[in-house]
């Protein structure tokens, strides 16, 4: 692979057959290989002289990369046109950043680092083995269509680092599908309902267990071809895993979860969506989680930020715990959205937590703490009794 562009591919473990988690370092190898093909083939048309384009809309410098035949490969988002980064291409955010700072991002997420996320998001969606995220992957391109800082009018093409998302072909708006649907009843049949159902599940399950403060129905998208096929995919997944929950900060800017109101999250979770989940969050699944999104985070951190890792780790311990209780509950993905907010700590995370909840080993023995967020503004998270902890860790 040339200079100008190149791949950084998450971890992977080596398996071996006893290992329960076989299967899903299986799936990824096989969802790795695939993006790598593509990948190659926008490197490629790159290179012939096919550049990306600025995709007009969003508030962030985001494009579309193409192939040989002109088609549209993926979504290239580099990390230094994010929404407050310097060189992002669009106005709005430049403005907001110079004239309304006291407006200026999200308090419980990191500056800049929505390209981290947007590949977290897509290894959290492949181990649960979900498919509603677009594979994305942290990759670098190069390209005179990007934005560069300029010197004597003068700037040097060099390869970017961002986050590289397959296209989804045919898909469409959630607004626009639903409401074709609530016009027209008849298009959706009873069986069409039943598996959209099981995708939006889907997406709540993933959406819950990174946090994510953004969905909405832009980025909601979803592929309908009356009696022949029904899917959903979950994009733009930067908005998401934060350093605490964000009704732990602000009354005012909580972010709910705004597909609870939908029926489709009033009914409870599909019984073999439920026993797959529940089956796959066994204590080493969530330690191999955690061990990836850590090396993920600590790429584009540092190692200078790791206690703001640790904490983000933090959230999605809690977010899982939370997911699991809600399953065994029979809860709908309405009524797991409206949890207590939960954080789970190992002692190597957070050093003079005064009470120690539960030791359980986890790979290599660790100390698990599930403990109360003092500092929560609303003064809503949740204390969890040993006995509970046990469990979960048998």
């Amino acid at each position: 692979m040339s200079r100008q562009s190149t791949l950084l591919s998450p971890p992977t473990y080596s398996s071996t057959s006893n290992d329960p988690t076989t299967s899903i370092e299986q799936h990824r190898q096989k969802v790795d290989e695939e993006f790598q093909k593509i990948f190659r083939r926008a490197q490629e048309a790159i290179n012939q002289g096919i550049q990306p384009t600025l995709i007009p809309e969003g508030s962030s410098g985001s494009y579309f990369v193409y192939g040989l035949e002109g088609e549209i490969l993926g979504v290239f988002k580099p990390k230094d046109e994010e929404p407050f980064a310097s060189l992002n291409p669009k106005w709005p955010k430049f403005f907001q950043r110079m004239l309304c700072f006291c407006c200026f991002g999200r308090a419980c997420l990191i500056p800049n680092t929505g390209y981290l996320s947007e590949a977290a998001a897509s290894i959290v969606n492949e181990m649960l083995q979900l498919d509603v995220v677009p594979t994305t992957r942290i990759v670098k391109l190069a390209s005179p269509s990007f934005f560069y800082s300029r010197f004597f009018g003068h700037y040097d093409v060099r390869p970017k680092e961002g986050s590289f998302q397959l296209f989804v072909n045919g898909y469409e708006s959630g607004n626009t599908v639903f409401a074709r649907w609530n016009y027209d009843k008849t298009l959706l049949t009873d069986e069409e309902d039943h598996k959209f159902r099981i995708l939006f599940q889907k997406m709540c399950i993933v959406d819950y267990v990174i946090r994510n403060t953004d969905r909405h129905m832009d980025n909601l998208l979803v592929r309908h071809v009356p009696g022949k096929e029904i899917n959903l995919a979950a994009i733009d997944n930067g908005l998401a895993f934060p350093v605490r929950h964000p009704e732990c900060i602000s009354r005012f800017r909580t972010f709910p979860f705004r597909w609870s109101n939908f029926s489709w999250a009033q009914c409870e979770f599909d019984p073999i969506l439920k026993q797959h989940v529940l089956s796959m969050l066994t204590p080493n699944f969530v330690h191999r989680l955690c061990v990836d999104l850590k090396k993920l985070f600590r790429h584009g951190i540092g190692n200078s930020n790791y206690m703001m890792v640790n904490s983000q780790l933090r959230v999605v311990r809690g977010q899982i715990w939370n997911l699991r209780m809600a399953l065994l509950s029979n809860e709908t993905p309405a009524e797991m959205a409206q949890r207590p907010p939960v954080v789970v700590n190992r002692n190597s995370d957070i050093a003079g937590v005064s009470q120690k909840l539960a030791t359980g080993t986890i790979g290599t023995p660790q100390n698990i703490q599930i403990v109360h967020n003092s500092k929560c503004a609303s003064n809503c998270a949740e204390h969890i009794e040993h006995e509970e902890i046990e469990h979960f860790l048998k």
